[in-house]
């Protein structure tokens, strides 16, 4: 009998026991969570859709980042990284369910993305709330200047770039210019900062178009009825790609300024692509040492060459990294901080440095098409 209670009172202690240990650990790891030694970084991209050549670009450079950083105990044992990826299919709903996706579900710290104003457009409020630090490694629609105390972008705003390419239209002397842009938060805003970088004696025909747009035919039947001597189009690759078509097929003779969303190996192989002027950041030599190592590393990973986005996608990921790394509370307002106090920063896309807004500043030059491939025209602009 009395060995049958002791044997009560210690199945009863290892109970409680067991309990306690469960309930204790259940209360830390909602305490610690943000400090565990797992930390998640999500990327909300787009994988598939129209963007989707950037948006998988991007996320090999994510990953690369990722790779180095836990390969070379980047946070000193404190944390492993890991990736999480969804697809924002270039459109501002998938964009939202994306980021709380991530958040809520995979438990990510910290975001990278999205490529498109749009996307980014729709996560700035949820990162906002929940205090998610978020860099985008190409949205540049102006408007997300200062959108967010959590959210800084390593591609510069559409300001500068609009800067560049107005500037070469009234070196060419163009007197009226027909802007065909995407009716998307990129393409108004970059149409806006065009506007807002020419003089009044450039005139313009301004025409939104639908993503997604089939025919142009109408659109440059009105662009001949006007006269114009240039056209300055905003678009993503697959659209442009129907238009430069198009272009051709109606034998339309026009310089056509562009944007950096031409960048693409479907608008290099379209007919009359070497008419094709675009602004872009100047990346660094190849023999700057982080840009050659990036590139040796991509290859090495990939077995490709790395795309437009690979750099930035890197960039990225590796400065949300290294704020981790050097803020020692990691709270989410002194790891963006970190990032928006650098200066001179050597990113594998370039020398950065960060205003009170989370603007990156950056060189630019200009790029066409010659023999299937991008070429630089003129750098340093």
């Amino acid at each position: 009998m009395k060995i049958n209670n002791k044997l009560a009172i210690t199945l009863l202690v290892l109970i409680f026991l067991t309990l306690g240990i469960f309930l204790l650990y259940n209360e830390q790891e909602q305490q610690l969570r943000p400090n565990s030694k797992e930390v998640v970084i999500g990327a909300v991209l787009p994988m598939t859709g129209d963007a989707g050549t950037f948006g998988q670009n991007a996320a090999r450079g994510i990953e690369l980042a990722i790779l180095e950083a836990n390969k070379s105990n980047l946070t000193d044992g404190h944390s492993i990284i890991k990736l999480a990826i969804e697809d924002s299919r270039g459109n501002a709903a998938d964009a939202l369910s994306a980021a709380n996706k991530l958040i809520d579900v995979d438990h990510a710290r910290f975001i990278v993305g999205d490529v498109t104003s749009a996307g980014t457009h729709a996560i700035i409020p949820v990162i906002t709330r929940k205090k998610i630090p978020t860099i985008s490694p190409s949205a540049s629609d102006p408007a997300l200047s200062g959108a967010s105390l959590f959210f800084a972008r390593v591609w510069p705003s559409d300001v500068y770039e609009a800067h560049v390419i107005a500037t070469h239209a009234i070196e060419k002397n163009y007197s009226k210019i027909a802007i065909i842009y995407a009716n998307t938060d990129y393409g108004v805003g970059m149409m806006k900062a065009f506007h807002s970088n020419i003089p009044e004696s450039i005139s313009t025909v301004d025409i939104p178009v639908d993503r997604g747009l089939v025919d142009f035919r109408p659109t440059l039947k009105r662009i001949q009825r006007n006269n114009v001597n240039a056209l300055f189009v905003v678009s993503y690759p697959e659209d442009a790609k129907r238009l430069l078509g198009q272009i051709e097929e109606m034998r339309i003779e026009l310089p056509i300024l562009a944007t950096a969303t031409f960048e693409d190996p479907m608008v290099a192989s379209s007919p009359g692509a070497e008419k094709i002027v675009f602004a872009s950041p100047v990346p660094p030599d190849d023999k700057n040492k982080t840009r050659a190592t990036f590139i040796n590393e991509y290859r090495e990973n990939f077995e490709t060459e790395p795309g437009v986005l690979s750099d930035t996608g890197y960039d990225a990921a590796m400065l949300l990294i290294r704020a981790m790394a050097a803020s020692g509370d990691q709270t989410p307002e002194k790891i963006i901080q970190f990032i928006r106090d650098l200066n001179n920063y050597q990113g594998a896309s370039g020398i950065m440095s960060f205003d009170k807004n989370g603007d990156v500043q950056k060189t630019y030059g200009l790029k066409t098409v010659s023999g299937g491939s991008f070429v630089w025209l003129e750098k340093n602009n």
